[in-house]
């Protein structure tokens, strides 16, 4: 989207409000993941003492799935009848438990699995952001200050579409307002991966794990209706139940750390034939970071997340805009931009057919999960 190419000249906007949590990589591991819990946050970032405090990495839920399943499992190799017992006190008591978080870092960076933070300075562009997170497929990066290297705020992908929605829902071209997301090729459609409420949690979170989605619908077995949605962030509250020996129902049942939440409060949808600026409205409204496209009987057809729209709006479009050398160097005289939204509005609105002219090029993205006892494929792919 040129748009944002345009904005570059006054670099990303720092949000009003932001709340963003440090770990030094000296705490134990036990106590990061309290620290997690108590913050109620999917992430972290980590400072090195040894390099002076300077930020070298994020410790997130996937590290939190990570240590719960690696214990798991060496407690069945093991032996033991019932290695289901997981909260932080036997967290603590475990080797990796008592780790601090640079020995942990190193011992997943032996294996081949540490990911060097990903980050952008403060004088990007939203536009370069997009593509740094779309790059690396992550969903998240600290905006870095150029001239100390401190963290200003996190950037999200919740943030950019906030800004999309926020500037741009008066002048969406016309085949958002009438054109589905289907139709535009926008989230997965085939080859989508579900678990049904009697997977075992185990299970769920490996694919969480090891199969490159964030979030998995929870359908019927025989008619796959949507009756939920499991993401990452939900494994927090695994810690309060204290097993892992239950299934994907049972531990929805305290999705919420308040409790147990009622079913038109877990499943977020929209039907499948509903424009894609619906979609974007019902994501911005919901504040999810994906939403399931159902049929008329519920059931699940479709997966759209935030860096499907994302990728369609900003990324793609914009992709032969992108600056080839790196932005300049500098420290801005502010964190907020200069343009007032007056401004914004008309660079959006001067830029809009952007938008029609790249969507043919945008198409659905996801791989399928063999079908099997705990999960299904709904529409696995011929291979």
């Amino acid at each position: 989207m040129s748009s944002f190419k345009d904005i570059h000249h006054q670099r990303i906007t720092m949000p009003s409000s932001s709340k963003m949590v440090v770990f030094d990589q000296g705490l134990l591991m036990h106590k990061a993941f309290n620290g997690l819990l108590a913050q109620s946050t999917r992430h972290v970032l980590l400072s090195d003492p040894e390099l002076g405090g300077k930020l070298d990495g994020i410790l997130s839920v996937t590290d939190f799935i990570k240590v719960m399943l690696k214990i798991y499992r060496e407690r069945a190799k093991v032996g033991e009848k019932e290695p289901t017992e997981l909260d932080m006190t036997q967290i603590a008591n475990e080797e990796i438990g008592n780790m601090n978080i640079r020995q942990y870092r190193e011992l997943i960076k032996k294996d081949g699995n540490l990911r060097p933070l990903v980050s952008v300075d403060a004088s990007s562009s939203l536009l370069d952001a997009a593509c740094i997170l779309a790059e690396n497929r992550v969903h998240r990066i600290p905006v870095i200050d150029t001239h100390d290297g401190s963290a200003l705020f996190i950037l999200t992908h919740k943030r950019i579409l906030k800004f999309l929605w926020l500037y741009g829902k008066h002048l969406a071209p016309l085949e958002y307002l009438h054109k589905s997301p289907k139709e535009l090729g926008i989230g997965t459609w085939s080859g989508i991966r579900v678990v049904f409420p009697d997977t075992q949690l185990v299970d769920c979170l490996d694919i969480l794990l090891n199969k490159g989605v964030s979030g998995l619908p929870v359908v019927e077995r025989e008619t796959f209706k949507v009756v939920d949605m499991y993401s990452r962030f939900d494994a927090v509250g695994i810690a309060l139940e204290n097993r892992l020996d239950i299934t994907v129902k049972e531990a929805l049942a305290f999705k919420s750390q308040g409790g147990p939440m009622k079913n038109d409060e877990r499943v977020v949808s929209v039907r499948d034939t509903e424009s894609f600026w619906k979609a974007v409205n019902v994501l911005v409204d919901h504040n999810v970071h994906r939403l399931c496209a159902v049929n008329e009987q519920g059931g699940i057809e479709g997966v759209i997340s935030l860096s499907d729209v994302i990728n369609f709006m900003v990324v793609q479009p914009g992709s032969h805009l992108r600056s080839i050398t790196p932005p300049k160097k500098h420290w801005a005289r502010h964190h907020t931009g200069d343009m007032n939204d007056k401004e914004l509005r008309e660079i959006l609105l001067t830029n809009a057919a952007n938008f029609e002219q790249e969507s043919n090029s945008s198409s659905a993205s996801g791989s399928a999960l063999p079908s099997n006892q705990n999960s299904y494929s709904k529409h696995p792919p011929h291979h």
